[in-house]
């Protein structure tokens, strides 16, 4: 593994390694002059409550496995922010939710495979549409619904989440 001070950078469209940082998500290439933006990329969190508790998956799998997570994850190209939490929400649990609602959002940084990613997490008070019961999968191992002021944040996996935790507190 390479260390960060000699990373190499492949240019994506003439294959040399001559990619160079412009700024902090803007990248050129001294060879062909192709211009590459590493842009941020966008994930969605569903804060599901119901009788005051809220929705709260045990993540099955890294990043922080065994921890605290809201149902979610990354938004598909050519997918708006509503579906795709619904469809993240339905695979993690079997949840169809009704009309989602923006609430706020928080940048983050998720690393993954030894690769830290600048996301945007964006999150969306939920209602379920039906009384489907939960199934673990590969993704969320078990479900619990918590009152916000009984999560303890140091259980939480993300730290976007632990914030909108924070947001939750203060409504």
């Amino acid at each position: 593994m390479t260390s960060a001070s000699n990373r190499r950078y492949f240019c994506p469209q003439c294959g040399v390694d001559a990619l160079e940082s412009v700024d902090n998500k803007l990248y050129g290439c001294s060879r062909c002059g192709h211009t590459y933006f590493h842009n941020t990329a966008v994930a969605v969190s569903a804060v599901i409550e119901r009788a005051g508790k809220i929705a709260w998956i045990t993540r099955a799998r890294e990043p922080g496995a065994g921890l605290l997570d809201l149902p979610g994850g990354f938004v598909e190209r050519d997918e708006s922010l509503e579906a795709a939490v619904m469809r993240e929400t339905f695979e993690e649990t079997g949840f169809k939710l009704l009309a989602p609602r923006y609430l706020f959002s928080i940048p983050n940084r998720y690393v993954f495979h030894g690769v830290r990613y600048s996301t945007v997490d964006v999150f969306f008070g939920c209602t379920l549409a039906d009384s489907t019961e939960f199934q673990p999968n590969d993704e969320a191992a078990a479900l619990d619904w918590l009152a916000p002021a009984a999560v303890d944040p140091g259980r939480i996996a993300f730290e976007s989440t632990r914030l909108a935790l924070a947001e939750m507190l203060k409504a």
